[in-house]
């Protein structure tokens, strides 16, 4: 197939399927940039709330650059891959100060914005721009490789290659924010990883995988490595006048800046009544009184990328007044927890109990 009867067929198929989002007809590089930094780890369903959500509340470079990191990561709470929502606060900010506040109307000077990277460049590019950058992801990969009927790993640099040069081929045949659009909509829609539609599909007499019956085999990916499982052990620390405990995480790990339950991290999945006691001993200045009542109430997991996490929640009740705890821990009436960003794991187990 040459690049041109496909950019000819899958334009024709557009016409057609077009999906209706909420961003699709804007040309504003903001918005569409929102968008796009949202969708890198998300699916259109689930991100599109989120994005109404996030305009609503930073509807341009200078509210979203003069709020508070808090802020930010309280609107993206509950859509993972937190570092997106950091990249982008730093990125209002370095906008605001480098460019006046407007966005960035270059190829190279975009795809210099943090987070953001070749696919997401070329998409603000031809959206916003008009310029001639297709984009190139994991659905890309996916319709194009079997397409050309691409048996070699994709991860290696030859085939992205070769990916790439028959995409950036197509696009000179299209109007550039069409073309992209109707790539991301078909791998998003017919071309999709299990069950795609191709007893349907316009290229199914040009798709190499389609006709050798490799479609399952397309594309070829390494084996997946071995996720880590982390036990997290959550203490739900109840004081008099119904107060709790926060922390802030800080580290270089997962869910970097937001706040959770004081933890105890496990090898295993059990930990002793002693440790947690030291561990609450730790955030307090002053010794520990009277008698601590712990009672395991909740298990919960969550799956990220390359780790599961298995947690434990805790309810710790201590009946002492403790006006004072030690550096990086909050005292927070129980009723204003929900003001902070939890990771989701934390904000599940908060809805199901009685805050």
């Amino acid at each position: 197939m040459s690049p041109e009867t496909f950019s000819i067929l899958l334009l024709e198929w557009w016409g057609d399927n077009k999906r209706e989002l909420a961003w699709k007809d804007s040309t504003n590089p903001y918005n569409i940039w929102i968008s796009e930094i949202i969708l890198q780890q998300t699916r259109v369903s689930q991100g599109t709330p989120y994005y109404l959500n996030f305009i609503s509340r930073f509807p341009d470079i200078f509210t979203l650059a003069s709020a508070s990191e808090d802020e930010v990561l309280k609107v993206w709470e509950g859509l993972g891959y937190y570092s997106r929502a950091r990249n982008l606060h730093i990125t209002a900010k370095y906008i605001q100060s480098k460019f006046n506040g407007n966005f960035p109307d270059n190829y190279d000077d975009i795809l210099k914005l943090k987070g953001v990277g070749p696919y997401t460049a070329a998409a603000i590019a031809s959206f916003a721009f008009g310029f001639r950058y297709p984009v190139v992801d994991g659905n890309v990969i996916r319709l194009i490789s079997r397409i050309l009927g691409i048996s070699a790993p994709v991860t290696t640099i030859d085939v992205k290659k070769e990916i790439e040069k028959f995409v950036t081929e197509s696009i000179l045949n299209a109007h550039p924010a069409s073309f992209n659009q109707a790539i991301m909509d078909f791998g998003a829609l017919y071309c999709i990883p299990n069950q795609p539609q191709c007893p349907v599909c316009p290229f199914n007499s040009y798709c190499i995988a389609f006709q050798t019956d490799q479609i399952r085999d397309i594309p070829f990916k390494s084996k997946k490595t071995f996720k880590k499982t982390r036990h997290f052990h959550y203490l739900d620390i109840r004081l008099p006048d119904d107060y709790t405990i926060i922390c802030q995480r800080s580290e270089k790990d997962i869910w970097k800046k937001l706040y959770e339950l004081p933890m105890l991290e496990s090898v295993t999945e059990k930990i002793n009544v002693e440790n947690m006691l030291t561990v609450l001993q730790n955030i307090l200045t002053m010794p520990i009184q009277y008698k601590v009542e712990i009672k395991n109430i909740m298990a919960l997991n969550q799956e990220l990328t390359h780790r599961k996490i298995q947690a434990t929640f805790y309810k710790v009740t201590l009946h002492q007044k403790i006006e004072k705890i030690n550096k990086g821990h909050y005292l927070v009436e129980r009723k204003k927890v929900s003001n902070f960003a939890f990771p989701k794991i934390i904000t599940e187990y908060l809805k199901t109990i009685d805050v």
